[in-house]
């Protein structure tokens, strides 16, 4: 039988969110619903890292697993992680280096007391949040492992965990990583994960802010969401090939986090 892995994937958890920052963004209230079916799910809890080493075989697998991470480093990320400390649940936090101390941003401060927690594992998410696939070596080497070297300079301790931003990669992408000292990495693809999944690519779901507790029960069950595959997908080769092309046009103001799907 297949053990399903549901790994959440959170940004903001905000009632006021700014403009761009508002799908992605879920009201305190919301989460706190949230946290609540998860805490109700008897699912046990885990660090990303923790994860893909149970994917190694190099820890014992929960019957069921379940892991809850935020992207990008808002500083309303660290009242989220308050609320999942009172129902005893750990999380994984992929911080953004660049953006650290900046509006809206964990402060240096903050990323640093959430260090300190044994309940909180912090991970590298680029410094400047970029689509690491549409960039040349050096700039993929700048923010791979600046990224990771940035925030063990700030926490003073290892990094071992990176999620790619946008969840964009390709086999180039995950190569870096893993050679810049990483043991784990966070996709995206919108799907759930399974003892078979990639250490290096773990699949998640993404959590907006039109999702209701009752959709998080569902997705906690595997419910109408798709095991996590194993090779990148066609659509997902198109899709880079268009923003590149966009990009050289001049024409690509900004990302879609709708691409995430179909990593």
């Amino acid at each position: 039988m297949t053990v399903l892995i549901p790994v959440l994937l959170y940004h903001s958890v905000h009632d006021r969110p700014e403009r761009r920052d508002r799908p992605y963004a879920v009201s305190r209230a919301s989460f706190a619903a949230h946290a609540d079916v998860i805490s109700a799910s008897g699912r046990a809890a885990m660090h990303v890292s923790e994860l893909a080493d149970a994917l190694r075989a190099l820890r014992p697998l929960p019957d069921r697993p379940l892991a809850v991470t935020f992207d990008d480093g808002f500083a309303d990320n660290y009242e989220a992680v308050e609320v999942l400390l009172a129902r005893d649940l750990p999380s994984t936090v992929y911080v953004t280096t660049g953006a650290v101390g900046s509006r809206g941003r964990l402060s240096r401060a903050a990323v640093a007391d959430l260090a300190r927690l044994p309940s909180v594992e912090l991970g590298a998410h680029g410094v400047h949040h970029r689509h690491l696939d549409e960039l040349d070596a050096p700039e993929l080497d700048r923010e791979v492992c600046a990224s990771k070297l940035q925030l063990e300079d700030l926490i003073q301790m290892c990094v071992n965990s990176f999620a790619y931003p946008h969840g964009s990669y390709d086999r180039r992408v995950r190569e870096t990583v893993i050679r810049a000292g990483y043991r784990s990495a966070a996709a995206v693809k919108n799907a759930i994960s399974h003892a078979g999944d990639d250490p290096y690519a773990i699949a998640r779901w993404t959590v907006t802010r039109a999702t209701p507790p009752a959709r998080i029960a569902e997705v906690l069950e595997g419910d109408g969401i798709p095991l996590a595959w194993a090779d990148e997908r066609l659509r997902t080769r198109v899709f880079r090939t268009v923003r590149r092309r966009r990009r050289l046009a001049g024409t690509l103001v900004g990302c879609t986090k709708r691409e995430a799907q179909t990593r």
